[in-house]
Order: C-alpha cells, then sequence, then structure tokens
C-alpha cells in the first residue's frame, strides 16, 4: 500500500501537467479536442487524487491534513473539484487553465515534500480536530479560487481599460461575472475559517495552552480581519469589485505567508509531524 501510495504521489503532478496543456490548448486555440480531453483528463487525475487521498488515510490514519505537504494535496484536490463542478454548471471551460494551474502547483509543492514515514500524536484523531482541519481545507480552497478570478479581473479590467479587445477579452467571462465569482468564493472561505478558528480554538485550549500566542494562529486571525474587512467595505461603503479585490489578493498572500511560517519561519504547535 505504501509503494502504491508513493507511485501515485509521483503520478498526480505529471496528470495535472497533462490537464493544464489540455486546458491551454483549449484557451489560445479554441481546440475542440482538446476541450473533451482536458475534461476528462481532468476527471481521470480527480479519481487518482481521490485515492492518493485514501491510501494516506489508511496507512496513517488521520485526515490528510496534519502537514504543510498534506495541505497542499488536499488544497490542490479540493480546488480542482470545485473547479470541475463550476466547470459543468457553467458550460464554460475557459478558467480551467488558470485554476488547474493552481491545482498544479501545490500539488508539486506537496509530492515534493510528502513524508513517506511519518508518525503523528494520538490527539490528531480528535472531532475537534478533524473538522477543524476539514473547514480549513475548504477556505483555502475558496481562497483560492477567488484570488485566481481575481486576478482574472485585474487581467481583464487592465485590458478594457486600454482598449484591447484581444485574446484576454474573448476567452473570460464579463468582469461582472469574475467579481461575483471571486467575492463569492471569498464569503464561503470567511464562512470556512470562521468554523477552522472556532473549533481550532476549542481543541487547543486543553491540549496546548497560551495557543493565542502562536504566530500560526495570530496570522490566521489576521487573514480572516483583511478578508471581513475587504467584504465589509464593498458591501457596506460601496467599495468598488476592483478596490476589493485588490484587498482579497492581499488577504490571499497573507493567508499563503501563514501556511509557510509555521512550518520555515516560527515555531509553532501547528507543526505535528
Amino acid at each position: 500500500m505504501e509503494a502504491a501510495s508513493r507511485l501515485v504521489n509521483t503520478l498526480l503532478p505529471l496528470m495535472y501537467a497533462l490537464t493544464v496543456v489540455a486546458y491551454a490548448a483549449d484557451f489560445f486555440r479554441e481546440d475542440v479536442f482538446a476541450r473533451g480531453a482536458a475534461r476528462r483528463l481532468m476527471e481521470l487525475t480527480l479519481g487518482l487524487h481521490a485515492a492518493h487521498l485514501a491510501l494516506r488515510t489508511a496507512l496513517y490514519d488521520h485526515v490528510p491534513l496534519a502537514s504543510l505537504a498534506e495541505v497542499a494535496t488536499t488544497v490542490a484536490f479540493a480546488v480542482a473539484l470545485v473547479y470541475i463542478v463550476v466547470e459543468r454548471r457553467s458550460g464554460s471551460p475557459r478558467t480551467g487553465l488558470f485554476v488547474v494551474s493552481l491545482s498544479l502547483a501545490a500539488q508539486t509543492l506537496s509530492s515534493a515534500f510528502l513524508e513517506s514515514h511519518v508518525s503523528f500524536p494520538p490527539i490528531l484523531r480528535s472531532p475537534l480536530f478533524a473538522l477543524h482541519t476539514v473547514a480549513a481545507v475548504i477556505g483555502y480552497a475558496a481562497f483560492a479560487l477567488s484570488a485566481v478570478y481575481g486576478v482574472l479581473y485585474l487581467l481583464l479590467h487592465h485590458e478594457l481599460k486600454r482598449s484591447r479587445f484581444g485574446l484576454v477579452y474573448d476567452r473570460l467571462p464579463p468582469l461582472e461575472t469574475l467579481a461575483r465569482m471571486s467575492l463569492g468564493a471569498v464569503l464561503v472561505g470567511l464562512a470556512a475559517l470562521t468554523v477552522t478558528i472556532a473549533c481550532g480554538s476549542l481543541w487547543a485550549a486543553s491540549e496546548f495552552p497560551g495557543f493565542t500566542r502562536d504566530p500560526k494562529f495570530l496570522l490566521t486571525v489576521a487573514v480572516w480581519v483583511t478578508y471581513g474587512i475587504a467584504l465589509g467595505l464593498h458591501w457596506g461603503r460601496g467599495w468598488s469589485g476592483r478596490r476589493t479585490i485588490t484587498m482579497s489578493l492581499i488577504a490571499f498572500g497573507l493567508l499563503i505567508f501563514s501556511m509557510l511560517a509555521g512550518k520555515l519561519l516560527f515555531e509553532s504547535f501547528h507543526v505535528f509531524a
């Protein structure tokens, strides 16, 4: 089983890369064959990724969210899964290149650093910890999707401001649609992050006294506040989509920093492995 897990871990970045190439061919050339191939590759990759997560869970008897590499692979899966649902509902695969590239980057990071032989404390099997981590991955995936659509919004806004009606204008959805998708994802992410912080606080209160001084916890709260301010200014003060999206992208950068900081820069109780 462990050999199978290692093999799938190696194959996943290659499968995501092939899927990105197919989406790219459709985006740049409007290739009908590439469009069909992209969807089939996406479905096959998601099946392989689900098997990878199941193998990881069976091998180590915990939800695969206890280390940075495990979080990265689970976020990659969640982003790709949400995207394929959106693609089927909207009937438009034109943002697949950008969204699946994010899954490719996250999975490549995970495959490079995922450890084969690890042990985790029994406390990680707590139901509160499971809820905390599941909510976290939903929030991270939603924020990642928001960031992708936010960047596309700014790109299209830049092209329209300069009266350039080329490839970007032809392929991407209208600005209003991209803004709605980006801000809607922020709302989902903020709700999930609220559950993450609440469950994590209840769980850590007994296991890790003084957790409120932990750098990872403080950075996560800062991310929550920044996203909350962005939505508050948008709906309460009438901020434009562009200004709100810019602030949400700053919050996403802070989120990425918070994910790396506990592992690479600061001592944190979030490093379990």
